[in-house]
Formats: C-alpha cells, structure tokens, sequence
C-alpha cells in the first residue's frame, strides 16, 4: 500500500510540476494547458491523466471487492446454521434481486440439488437463472485476467442489439475575412456498425460430493470459487480468441483477424516481401515504417499500443536501428528485472497469445493502433442451467454457464499493421 501511495505522490508531484512549469513559460493559468500547451506538455498531461485514472478505477475495484467479501462472509455465516422448516418454500416467493444474499442462497441451493424447477423459478426470461451477482463478478474478474484485449480496449455493456454509426466527415472549418461569407456543413457518420452479442457457453461438470463440499459448510469461497475462476478463465480465453482473429461473421470481429487485413488499406500495412516467414522477419524499418502509418491524432492517445504475438516481440526485440541501437527500449526505471515492460519504438506492447504467427499470405502479425477504437460489447448479465440427468449416472451435475459478447473495429484508421 505504501508503494501505491508513493507512487500516486509522485504522479501527483509530476502533474503539479508540468501545470508550474507551463505556467511559468507562458504566464496563462493553468487550466489553459490543454488549449496553449505545447505538444509534449499536452500529451505529458494526458498521460498523467490516465495513470490518475487508473488509480482510481482501482481504487473502486477493491472497494467493491471488499463489499462482496462482505456480503459472502455473512452469507456463508447464515448457511453454517443448521435449517429446519416445516414445510416446502413457495415458489411464488422468488426473489429476483441477483445481488441479494436471499437470491444467492436459493440459487446454491438449487445447485447443489439440481433442482430444474427451482432454477425455473428463478428464471425471469427463457435463457436460464441470472448467475448471483458476487459469483459473476468472481467470474469477471478472472476473465480479465485472462484475457488481454479487455484491458487494452473499452467494454461496454448493453441490454440488446444495436447499431452504432462512427465518425465520417468533421464539420468545415474556414478561414475567412471581416464579413466574409461562411459555409456552414453538416459533419457525416459514413458507417453504421451493428453490435449482435453472440453466445458463449462453458458447461462445468461437477460431483455431487464435490458441490456438497463446495456449496456446503465450506461456504462460497472454497470450491466453489475455485469453479468460477476455472468457468472465467475458459470463457476469458475463448472471447480472447474471437476478439484478436474473429471473422466479424457468426462470431465478434477481430482486431488482428481477416476483417481488420480487409479494412486496412494498401497505405496502412507494411507487407513482408513474398511472404517471408515470421522466423525470418528481421526489418527494423517495416516496424518503424508501421508506428507512422496512423495519423498523429490516434499516435497521442493513452490507448495508443501495439498487439502483437510472443514469437514477434522476440524477433522485434532482436532487431536493431543501426548495428547497436535496439528499436525494443528497457524501461528506464524499471530495466529488465523490474517487472515494467519495455516499449517498441516508444510504444508500449501486450502480447496476445492468438495473434497468428504462421506462415499463410495475407496475416496480420502485429497491429498497433488506439484502441479506443476497438470496442468490447457485453450483453448485461449471464445466467446458468443446471443439468442433473445427462451425468445422473456417476452421481454428476452439469453447471451451464451463458454470456454473451461481441467486438468491433470502430475506425481502422486508427490501426496500422504488419502483414505477410
């Protein structure tokens, strides 16, 4: 904790040191940065902003995550008390309320007897019971973990189909002289961008023995949560897979997939003469090459990053501007031990386990981009069906898990690539 606080100080003590120092140079107050700051100090601001950000959004993470471990701690309390009741609970009393803890027991109760009828009740549509709310977000959080491109672009979540238009042209902006005639125009929205959520499913089988531990006196926590984090990892890395090379047909579009080498123009992608292969990729050039084939407006961004595969970050990393200058750059702080990340020619980089690295024509190796303009949609919640029959004869359960996701490329002006 007092490392985070430190380094928060710091960031702080960095903001406060570049508002001095513009107000310094041009004698205009601080809040004028962003409109008469030069470009680094702009872009420095921006980029403070984000760390400023970042903080805070964790900061909230583990405010909720402490409100979960909360709730959980109670609700394991109520189920280690022994229960009796003289009677069967109506039905017709369901609760919907995915986040209480009434919700939560009903639905672990139901589970662990495979009860259809109960999940049934709980089931406000056709698709199954809402998974309780502490659960999924135990599912969530080790999706994220999984799954690389949800931490690089935005995820937005929404309740049904829609279609999104983006930017075409900017409205016109004139020069013109005292009383000079002005011409007004309409700016354009030259795409219509239709957002489908499409269906993942991971089916979990478990003992009744081990649901009996797990959902028992065990509480939430142990097994239990050990099959959430097994349920995000498999849906974090399937979505993974569609999000990087996904068609954009029957399935989310790929920011590294044959729709985005489809997009790019010839000017957005550097090609690998004859199809070299990825082993042999040793040009310094085409990466440099790349970086400045987006335009400087989507270079500023905080998002601005390179996806690229393992075995082409070590061919990059191996790479050379002149015969000593190495274009992949050791954190300046941190160096090779210190657990920071280098950047590739300035840019920072994540690998993407499914980027392609084969040698088949007309593959994107590495795109870098901002990627504000690839977007993550997710339909609100996901919901479960339990399966007491299809294993009932080695005495197991089948937990059906749903969620529904899609992705898109916003703007491929924004990317530019490396292709074979």
């Amino acid at each position: 904790m007092s490392e985070e606080l430190n380094n928060i100080e710091s960031t702080v003590h960095e903001y406060r040191k570049t508002l001095e120092g513009f107000a310094a140079r041009t004698g205009a107050k601080t809040h004028h940065v962003e409109i008469r700051g030069s470009g680094e100090e702009r872009e420095k601001i921006a980029r403070i902003d984000a760390d400023l950000d970042a903080v805070e959004r964790a900061a909230n993470d583990r405010a909720a995550l402490r409100a979960a471990q909360e709730r959980l701690k109670a609700l394991e309390e109520e189920r280690a008390q022994p229960q009796f009741s003289a009677r069967a609970p109506k039905v017709a009393d369901v609760k919907h309320d995915l986040s209480s803890p009434e919700y939560a027991k009903r639905w672990l109760s139901a589970v662990a007897r495979g009860d259809q009828a109960e999940m049934r009740a709980l089931s406000t549509g056709t698709t199954g019971a809402g998974i309780p709310t502490d659960l999924e977000r135990r599912i969530v959080e080790r999706m994220y973990m999984a799954n690389v491109l949800r931490t690089m672009a935005p995820v937005t979540s929404i309740d049904s189909k829609r279609t999104i238009t983006v930017e075409g042209n900017l409205p016109a902006t004139n020069l013109v002289a005292e009383a000079g005639t002005i011409t007004p125009a309409d700016p354009t929205f030259g795409t219509a961008i239709s957002v489908v959520p499409y269906k993942y499913v991971c089916a979990t089988q478990m003992s009744q023995e081990f649901i009996e531990d797990a959902i028992g006196q065990g509480g939430i926590g142990s097994g239990l949560d050990w099959v959430a984090s097994r349920i995000g990892l498999s849906m974090g890395l399937k979505m993974e897979e569609a999000y990087t090379i996904g068609t954009g047909s029957s399935q989310p579009e790929g920011v590294a997939g044959s729709s985005m080498n489809t997009k790019l123009v010839a000017l957005s992608q550097v090609n690998d003469q004859g199809g070299t292969a990825i082993t042999a990729f040793t040009d310094a050039d085409k990466v440099i090459d790349t970086v400045h084939l987006v335009p400087p407006q989507y270079r500023n961004s905080p998002r601005f990053q390179w996806l690229l595969s393992d075995t082409m970050l070590r061919q990059i990393r191996k790479m050379k501007v002149n015969t000593t200058d190495y274009i992949w750059k050791v954190s300046e702080t941190a160096g090779l031990s210190g657990g920071v990340p280098g950047t590739i020619y300035a840019v920072p980089y994540r690998v993407g386990q499914y980027v392609p690295t084969a040698q088949t024509n007309n593959l994107v190796w590495a795109v870098v981009g901002d990627f504000n303009y690839f977007e993550i949609f997710d339909r609100t919640g996901m919901t479960s069906l339990v399966d007491p029959y299809s294993a009932a004869s080695t005495h197991q359960v089948t937990l059906y898990t749903y969620a529904r996701t899609d992705s898109k490329i916003m703007l491929a002006n924004a990317f530019a690539a490396i292709t074979c």
